[in-house]
Formats: C-alpha cells, structure tokens, sequence
C-alpha cells in the first residue's frame, strides 16, 4: 500500500511545521499561532457531539433494557458528548403501536421511556437551559406502504411523534436532536426521487414532526470508486439528487434546527459483506484500510457536505461502518477496524478530496459528526443470534440482555472523543519527508484548547519508525495498539484494542488514560509504531 498523505497542497506540506512551531510569537502568522479559546469550533475544527453510535429499534431491550443500560450509559458517558442515533432500516420495518405489548418487533411508549431515561443517566438530568451532552436521533418510517406493512404513512409518524416521543421526553425535549423521515429512501424508492419527494410533502403537509427537526435524506450510495460516480458510469441512486432534495426538504429542517443544530444526513459502507457479483464490494483488511477507500469516503463526504453548507444545513454521517450487511468476521471485528474508525473521523472532519487536491486543505468543509451503526448479525429481532460484527458496542444477546460490551471501534471513538473532539482546528499531515516510502502511515493535527496534538495511525503490517520535529522538551504518548489475548502475536487481525494498556471496566466504565512521557532531542521526537498502532503526541508546556 502506497504511502498515505495529502496530496497537492502546500498548506498540508507545512502543517506538520505547525506542529514544530507552535511556540511562534503573538505577531507570527495566524496560521502558526497557538489557538484561541474564542475560535469558533467550526469550520476548520472538531465541534463537540461529533461521535456517535448508530443502534436499530430492534435492539433497545439489549442495550437499554434494565440489565443493560446502566453499563450502556456508562460506556456513552465516557465519550462526554455525542448523538445516538435510533434507526436504520429497521425504523422502516417497525412499526410504532402505544398500546401493543413491549416487544422487539414493536416501537413502544416502553422503548421511547428506556431511551429517555438512558440520556437521563448520561446527561445527570433534563434542563432546558443547557445543551444536553447526549442527544438523540429518533427515525420513523417514510418508505412506501405494501400490503405487509400498510401502516407507513404521515398518520402513523403523526402518531409515533404525539404519542411516542413527546411524552417519553416531555420536559426534555432539548434531548431530541431530531426525528429522521425514512432510511435509505434512494433504496426503498428504487433511486426514483420524484414519488419520495412527493411522499416528503405529504409528511410535511401533515406536520408529522411537530416541534422537532425532520432530517432528510439519509442515503447511501453504492460501493463504487470514486471516478465511477463522479463520471456517472455506475447507477448513482441519489448522489446527484441531493440538491434537488434539499431543495425540498432543507427548509423544514432550519425551521425546527433542533438544539445540536440542523443537518442533513448521510450513509457510508467502504465494503460489504456480500460480494458474489462485485469482487470489488468484497471485504478485506488491506482494502479496508487503503488509501483507496478514504478517497471515496473523503469524496462523498465533501460532495455532499458542500450541497448541505449551500442548503444552509450542516452534514451529519449518520451511518456508516467497516462493511455494509452487517459487517465482515475478520475485517469489521478486529483491531484493523479501529484504526480504519480512527482515520475514517478525522476525515469525515476535513475530507481530503482526490478530485480537487488541496481545496480543502483548511477544513473548511466537512461532517459535523458521524455514527457507527450496530445490528444484530443476521436479521431483526433475532438478538439471540449474535452482533453485528462491525458492531462498536456488542450487546449481550442471551435472554437476560445483560451489560454491553466494548469492541475495537469503541477504542477509537474513546481516543478521539476524548483527545480530538472539541478540537479549535483540525489539519491533516504530509508525512513524506518523515516516514518511510513504502510505509502507510496516516497523520492529522489537532489543536484543542491548550493542547497541540499529533495523531499518528500505523495502516502497515509491520512496524514503522519515523522522527518528526518537536518543539519543546517532552511530549507525553498515548498508544492504541492491537491486543491479542491468545498469545498469537497477531496485529492488524488481532481480536481487540488497549488504549495504554487500558481496557473499559465490565460495567462500562472507562479507568483513565495512562499516557508516557517521551523526551525529545535536537528538537527531533522519534516515534516508533507497531503494526496497526496509533500514537498521540501530546506536548507539554514548559511551566
């Protein structure tokens, strides 16, 4: 795999300089100045709420229900804020009933009242006045009726709003970030978008919503190269629809901008599991993590960031993970995955374009958060049946629902919650002239607050040594590195994730950070990396 970096700017040429200048005196340039606390968050940063968990309707018994949620709440808490999405396809094949029994193949008041009292844990309570840290996307049908499923219609998301979700959150209504119209409508309209704008009006016209944000469109786009899409060579389904969408839709979403603020949101899967007809879709690590596929990532994400920005809204990710149906064993459940997580946020943050090199080289556009989807394995409501493999967070699938557990994506939504998020400006890094030709090493710089950072991902097999200019006298270094409990030595493939050496407690807790403390040299700070390793550097002030 060829070296990763970004191409064709100069900016990004000396963004690693800013990282070796940052002690620059007040007059310097703006671009080498240290932040400040009053740099807006966005564009050019991380804002805060941007990670997220994805989860299906039909699993809210086994990551909410009373034996799970005090450890789910927990494993969110430690990620300090973010969206969680309920939905996915499953919010078209569910139906909202107030008075059936509380069943997985069922939306009830039970489930809307167990989300509800989740943020409640998270958040430490409701109040108005404040920006709740947790905030949730709650998705109802718009796809269109059959005769299996006769109920979808504006009557029955009237319903699933007026009798679901404001009296499970009254008081609270500052939670409900939004409610989303429909998933993968380019799908369940079979990439027609007049019938789906029309059945949009029909949900507007009826006030489905109420006073909560309706978020449009939640497409996904296939798993194709980027220059096949840009040129139009294989069916797009709606990825060229999206203006004319928001044209119809965005202006619902400012009216209502819920308390995280209105965006449109959007789907990613860089493979699937099912790959019989299109070897290209078939899963892989070395696929995975190829600078192949940040490029159609970073192309989607700048394409349709950019038609949001132009809509007045901002661009949400709202599901995305490792490999569509489900995830892949041995790709989308191995430390190969984190890493993938890890770089796949920062570019969601500041896509890097490969159509226009360098036009974003100041983060100017990008996602204002992301969401990793989980499901169970095979089907809906068959939890019994095991997790989803690309699954963040794995439930417990026997009948007593117990504590969730955290998988190696979770590691890489807690180093970036934790050490990007929040972040004054993001840039990514050229890392050409410091690493190894052959090596694949990924790069980003973060300022938050007071603290420069330097995110360093080891995409290679083997491992890689690079020295990087260091300003200053110590750094202290953060590793998430591939843990394999059976002694395997395996790396990339390996079946877990430590952060420090660190692992999240059994009731979801989180023991700290353990970072080391490295002394630089020359001003020179060399950064050894194993396989499938990252490393942040984290420089210390010199009082």
């Amino acid at each position: 795999m060829r070296h990763a970096k970004f191409r064709g700017s100069a900016a990004a040429a000396a963004a690693l300089m800013i990282f070796a200048t940052m002690s620059a005196p007040a007059d310097a340039a703006d671009v080498l100045a240290p932040p400040q606390p009053s740099r807006p968050a966005n564009p050019g940063g991380i804002p805060d709420h941007f990670v997220g968990l994805s989860i299906e309707w039909s699993l809210i018994e086994q990551y909410m229900g009373p034996n799970a949620q005090p450890t789910f709440a927990n494993l969110l808490a430690n990620l300090g804020t973010g969206v969680l999405r309920i939905g996915g396809s499953s919010q078209d094949q569910t139906p909202f009933d107030p008075a059936a029994p509380n069943t997985n193949r069922v939306i009830t008041p039970e489930d809307l009242t167990a989300i509800r009292s989740t943020l409640d844990r998270v958040n430490g309570g409701s109040d108005p006045g404040r920006t709740p840290k947790w905030g949730v996307v709650l998705g109802t049908a718009l796809a269109p009726a059959t005769t299996t499923r006769p109920w979808i219609g504006p009557v029955h998301a009237k319903s699933f709003t007026t009798q679901g979700v404001q009296p499970a959150f009254a008081g609270a209504e500052d939670y409900v970030a939004g409610i989303e119209l429909g998933n993968e409508p380019d799908l369940t309209y079979r990439s027609d978008v007049a019938p789906y704008l029309a059945r949009f009006r029909e949900y507007a016209d009826a006030d489905v919503t109420g006073p909560f944000m309706p978020i449009t469109p939640a497409t996904s786009e296939p798993i194709s190269p980027w220059q096949a899409i840009a040129d139009r060579s294989v069916p797009t389904r709606f990825f060229w629809n999206w203006g004319e969408v928001l044209d119809s839709t965005a202006g619902a979403s400012r009216d209502a901008e819920g308390p995280l603020g209105a965006w449109a949101a959007d789907h990613f899967y860089p493979l699937a599991r099912t790959c019989t007809n299109d070897q290209y879709r078939c899963p892989t690590i070395e696929r995975l993590l190829s600078e192949e596929r940040v490029d159609n990532f970073a192309y989607q994400v700048y394409t349709h960031a950019t038609e949001a920005a132009r809509h007045g809204l901002g661009y949400r990710m709202e599901e995305f993970n490792t490999a569509a149906g489900r995830g892949a064993p041995g790709v989308s459940d191995v430390a190969a995955s984190a890493v993938w997580a890890l770089d796949a946020m920062f570019q969601a943050a500041c896509p890097q374009t490969p159509d226009q090199p360098g036009v974003n080289a100041e983060c100017r556009t990008g996602a204002v958060g992301v969401n990793f989807h989980n499901a169970e394995v095979r089907a809906f409501y068959f939890p019994e049946e095991g997790n989803g493999y690309y699954n963040a967070i794995k439930f417990d699938p026997s009948p007593e629902a117990g504590a969730p557990t955290a998988a190696p994506e979770y590691y890489a939504l807690l180093l970036f919650a934790q050490l990007a998020q929040g972040s004054n400006r993001v840039r990514p890094l050229d890392l050409s002239e410091f690493a190894p030709a052959d090596s694949h090493i990924s790069g980003w710089q973060v300022d938050q607050r007071d603290n420069h950072r330097l995110f360093l991902m080891n995409k290679d097999s083997g491992p890689v040594t690079l020295t990087v200019p260091a300003p200053g006298a110590r750094y202290t270094v953060n590793r998430m590195t591939p843990y394999d409990p059976t002694g395997a030595a395996r790396t990339l493939d390996a079946p877990s994730v430590r952060i420090d050496g660190q692992q999240v407690a059994a009731d979801g807790t989180w023991p700290g950070f353990q970072p080391t403390t490295e002394l630089t040299h020359a001003g020179q700070l060399t950064v050894q990396l194993a396989p499938g390793e990252t490393v942040v550097l984290t420089r210390q002030s010199e009082g």
